[in-house]
């Protein structure tokens, strides 16, 4: 890039995006640039943008510098605007004037200038960043107080570069309290946190606060230079996984399996096991603890993961069985029934009996031939599961799930909103793969039914034609 400040719009002009070019162009025209000054090679000055306040923008070489706004990259439309103003009427440079300043006449001017407000609170994050710093944080918990402090969250960010250790370990137990996501804050904190000197204890006490990947990932990253004082504060149940996975990050693996079956108490325990076996090879053993999960916690949903790999390596009677209990299916019906040979019907009963979908029902009747339930089943379902129990009857009985769709579209017609005629329009061009015919005097006893509902007509257009 050229000497900066430039002399021509050339200098910057490529280095920009085209639509923060163009809006910068159309800010600098509307007389949004408020003050412009420089100092030796940078550029300095107050933008208005959309808040009341203008944005302060500092611009250097290579087009390095920051805004107060709030968008996340530079340059920003505030610093196109701003070199678009310098190059229409040069800065002046206070370099020249401030160095010829004799120290008293400096420090006169500094005293000064602090007696303005504004002025005033630049020198304080001058002289005094941390102090600054900190009354920002006072500031933003405040805000989550009030349940705002994004905004107040970004200028702190903005001053994160300045910022010691003391002030940053601040900000990161404030943020926690935000009333809005604040991982992406977390983040950039924990990133500067990690330059300076980052305390294992610190970190540990917020991950306790607040668990997330974020804040985890930081802790483990400085756990990894002093390994052995981490594992000395990782005690306790809370924070058992954390000192697993520092051990297998070590390559201490016996001894992170160890701390992962000292744990095993619910079903995630089980399953961080489990994963923990099969990333590393080792299938007899994570079968067997998938086994003891499966007889101590029976039903639990979060199960399945274990079950299905029951099933997929085993594939014994008891695994179908469980896995059926916590979540019925077709495949583990019919597996069961070939497995258990003449003891299925002993157990059939019982098994239907845990089946709560109606069309999962419909296909067992329909693979066993049992027309007298299926005649049951249909006469008792509900008439939110006509679309699934109509689907599951397709092949077999194409009449029932042709009456079935056209029942389902009625009454979801009858609602009178434009979603549920879009449903009843889906519904009959499911039918009208089955009876095109059909479907397209189905729509139309629709329309005549309901001659005031332009929507109807409208979603059902596509069968009328």
């Amino acid at each position: 890039m050229a000497t900066f400040p430039p002399e021509r719009e050339e200098d910057f002009a490529p280095f920009v995006p085209e639509e923060i070019l163009r809006r910068g162009l159309a800010y600098f025209k509307e007389g949004r640039v408020r003050r412009l000054f420089r100092v030796g090679e940078k550029l300095l000055g107050e933008v208005q943008g959309s808040e009341p306040t203008p944005y302060r923008v500092e611009v250097g070489p290579g087009l390095v510098g920051h805004c107060t706004c709030p968008y996340p990259g530079f340059p920003c439309k505030h610093a196109v605007a701003l070199l678009y103003a310098h190059l229409e009427g040069k800065a002046p440079d206070l370099a020249p004037l401030i160095e010829a300043l004799t120290p008293e006449e400096a420090k006169g001017l500094l005293k000064r200038l602090a007696l303005l407000p504004e002025v005033g609170l630049l020198l304080a994050e001058a002289l005094a960043p941390g102090e600054a710093f900190l009354a920002g944080v006072r500031a933003l918990r405040q805000a989550f107080r009030l349940g705002e402090g994004e905004e107040e969250a970004r200028r702190l960010l903005l001053r994160l570069d300045r910022a010691g250790r003391k002030e940053v370990e601040a900000f990161l137990e404030a943020l926690p309290l935000a009333p809005f996501d604040p991982e992406p804050y977390l983040r950039a904190a924990l990133a500067r946190y990690l330059e300076l000197s980052p305390r294992l204890s610190f970190l540990l006490s917020l991950h306790r606060r607040h668990p997330s990947e974020g804040v985890r990932e930081a802790f483990l990253r400085r756990a990894l230079e002093e390994p052995e004082r981490a594992l000395g504060l990782l005690q306790g149940r809370e924070v058992r996984g954390l000192r697993a996975e520092l051990l297998f990050r070590l390559g201490r693996v016996e001894e992170a399996l160890g701390v992962l079956r000292e744990g095993l108490e619910g079903v995630e325990d089980y399953l961080h096991l489990v994963e923990r076996f099969l990333a590393l090879g080792r299938v007899e053993e994570a079968l067997k603890y998938a086994e003891e999960a499966r007889d101590w916690f029976g039903k639990d949903p979060r199960l399945l993961p274990l079950l299905d790999l029951l099933v997929a390596h085993r594939g014994r009677p008891e695994d179908h069985r469980a896995r059926f209990a916590v979540r019925p299916n077709l495949e583990d019906y019919l597996a069961l029934k070939a497995k258990l040979g003449r003891a299925f019907a002993e157990e059939r009963q019982a098994l239907l009996r845990q089946v709560k979908d109606p069309a999962l029902l419909a296909r067992i009747h329909l693979l066993e031939e049992d027309w007298k339930a299926l005649d049951r089943l249909l006469k008792g379902a509900p008439p939110e599961a006509y679309p699934r129990l109509a689907e599951a009857l397709e092949e077999r009985l194409p009449e029932e799930a042709g009456r079935l769709y056209q029942e389902a579209a009625r009454l979801a017609a009858e609602k009178g909103t434009r979603k549920a005629y879009r449903e009843a329009a889906s519904l009959l061009l499911r039918l009208a793969r089955l009876d095109p015919k059909a479907a397209k005097g189905a729509a139309l006893a629709l329309v005549l039914a309901y001659p005031r509902r332009p929507a109807l007509r409208e979603e059902l257009a596509p069968l009328l034609d």
